[in-house]
């Protein structure tokens, strides 16, 4: 493809040097150049891609994209090869890759989903949702891609995939004949621009809460790092047959600032707000048991302002998942279903049948007299919920057990926070690793227990600390007894645990199977007469 094939739609772009190479591959990854790449250099959290230049230019680059002038990277002196300075080389990897793939996302109807918590389960669902409608969905997640009936990992500790990742799972889902495509949007995805070009139709917020603010500074660069995707819905080109939807959360703090980004964007938009007791669509009646949640699922007569055609105003909704946040994402999930046109009547049948993601509140059971779960919680607010979530499935004499870290080099702020919510909330707390990277557990794990101490807690009495998390596990797991929730959270589904700089195969469920069949082995099996 030719080098103006792909620069076309960079209209910041200024051009030095002549010419108009062949380009056989794009890469921000200088040890990636090969003869005929185009090279763009891109400033780095930690690497400046443009000290790179000279070495991308000797291994053979056909051409370069920058943000500094030529003469200024000081690789190289002029023209030697044609260099594009641009306003933002993230977005314009973006927009390259896009251009590679023959922007495969307007051949797609694209959904965006941001948000602190319950990104995964929000897309997922959705995507289960539409799968129930017949719909032929794409579904890109900080858990895995799933293209096709093909499953791929995203890789180790990834928030959304980078740019070139991004538009090369858009083309395999067009590739594979898919009508829809659901990419998990995070804050870091959406802030370096690994989801421009992807031209959303909907874009959906579960919530905005105190995280990642080692990367954002503030709550509300935070925010403004989600508000990204409602931009990005405004901007995007009109595809014909579906109407742009932004879909809010109407109890979240984040509503008046997103509500206030939409109404700079185009005035065709349409907005989907949800909520328990606000909102367009509304949940009411709520039970919780155990074993399922049930609720009624409210539209409203105002669901016909927004020219929204429903074949209903309720439905009753029966899921396996627990918790008032869960609501909250099954209500996210069904405004973005229904702005696409899926039936009430499908969209309860696939909810009844959707069984959640792996990591997500999920339980495991190797005959031991208590409840274990393993959860993904790992920042103030999720915490707090899952606890409050699960405290209603504690037996009247048991006790809520809750195992949990913090992650090194990341918002320390957060780890006095979780372990008050921890000495508050549960009856015992095992503070143990969670990535601790370049720091020492026991200085995190200090941190952690300062916050169970001022909640009230007694060190070797209602917390302790235990550095390995097998061990850790084993221990809550020795603790238990009949009518008890074990709850560890913090690792979800992820495959790895980080110490140093080195990932380290890690597997929360297994770690925990193994730590229930240690401490409560099952009986044997009578021998045969």
């Amino acid at each position: 493809m030719r080098l103006s094939q792909l620069t076309f739609l960079l209209t910041d772009s200024v051009q030095y040097g002549l010419g108009d190479p062949d380009i056989t591959s794009i890469t921000a990854d200088s040890r990636q150049v090969r003869p005929g790449t185009l090279f763009v250099a891109i400033f780095g959290l930690r690497v400046d891609g443009h000290e790179f230049i000279g070495q991308a230019a000797a291994q053979g680059a056909a051409a370069i994209v920058g943000e500094l002038p030529p003469t200024e990277s000081g690789a190289l002196s002029g023209a030697e090869i044609p260099y594009l300075q641009v306003a933002n080389s993230r977005s314009a990897l973006a927009w390259l890759a896009a251009a590679w793939h023959d922007f495969p996302a307007r051949k797609l109807t694209v959904i965006g989903v941001t948000g602190t918590d319950g990104k995964t389960t929000t897309g997922t669902l959705i995507a289960h949702i539409l799968r129930g409608a017949g719909r032929k969905v794409g579904l890109v997640t900080t858990v895995q891609a799933d293209i096709g009936g093909h499953t791929l990992d995203t890789g180790l500790h990834v928030t959304t995939p980078d740019a070139l990742d991004t538009q090369h799972y858009l083309a395999e889902m067009v590739k594979a004949g898919c009508e829809v495509a659901v990419l998990e949007s995070t804050s870091h995805g959406l802030h370096q621009r690994r989801v421009d070009a992807c031209e959303f139709d909907l874009a959906i917020v579960t919530n905005i809460t105190h995280e990642h603010l080692d990367y954002h500074g503030t709550w509300d660069n935070y925010a403004a790092a989600k508000g990204i995707l409602f931009q990005h819905l405004s901007a995007s080109v009109e595809k014909g047959g579906t109407t742009k939807t932004a879909v809010l959360n109407a109890e979240d703090a984040s509503f008046p600032l997103l509500d206030a980004i939409l109404s700079q964007g185009r005035s065709s938009l349409r907005r989907l707000t949800y909520g328990l007791q606000n909102g367009a669509v509304q949940a009411a009646d709520i039970t919780h048991a155990p074993d399922c949640t049930t609720f009624t699922l409210d539209l409203g007569h105002s669901i016909y302002d927004l020219g929204l055609a429903v074949d209903g105003l309720q439905t009753q909704i029966t899921t396996r998942l627990i918790g008032d946040f869960n609501i909250y994402n099954i209500l996210a999930a069904a405004c973005a279903t229904l702005a696409l046109g899926v039936p009430l009547d499908v969209l309860r049948v696939a909810i009844a049948s959707f069984d959640g993601v792996v990591g997500r509140m999920e339980r495991l059971d190797e005959g031991q007299p208590f409840l274990a779960i393993v959860d993904f919680a790992h920042s103030p607010v999720s915490l707090q919920r899952a606890l409050e979530t699960v405290r209603p499935l504690v037996a009247p004499e048991g006790r809520l057990i809750a195992v949990f870290g913090s992650a090194g080099q990341r918002d320390r702020a957060k780890r006095y926070l979780m372990g008050h919510i921890g000495g508050r909330l549960a009856d015992l707390t095992v503070i143990t690793a969670e990535d601790p990277r370049t720091e020492a557990i026991a200085d995190i794990s200090a941190e952690i227990a300062c916050g169970c101490q001022d909640a009230g807690g007694q060190e070797g009495e209602t917390y302790w600390r235990v550095d390995d998390r097998a061990a850790a596990l084993a221990f809550a797991c020795r603790l238990a007894r009949t009518g008890d929730v074990v709850i560890a959270c913090g690792k979800g589904h992820e495959r790895s645990m980080c110490f140093g700089v080195t990932e380290t195969p890690w597997n929360e469920q297994e770690a925990m199977r193994a730590a229930l069949r240690a401490a409560w082995p099952k009986p044997a099996a009578p021998s045969a007469a």
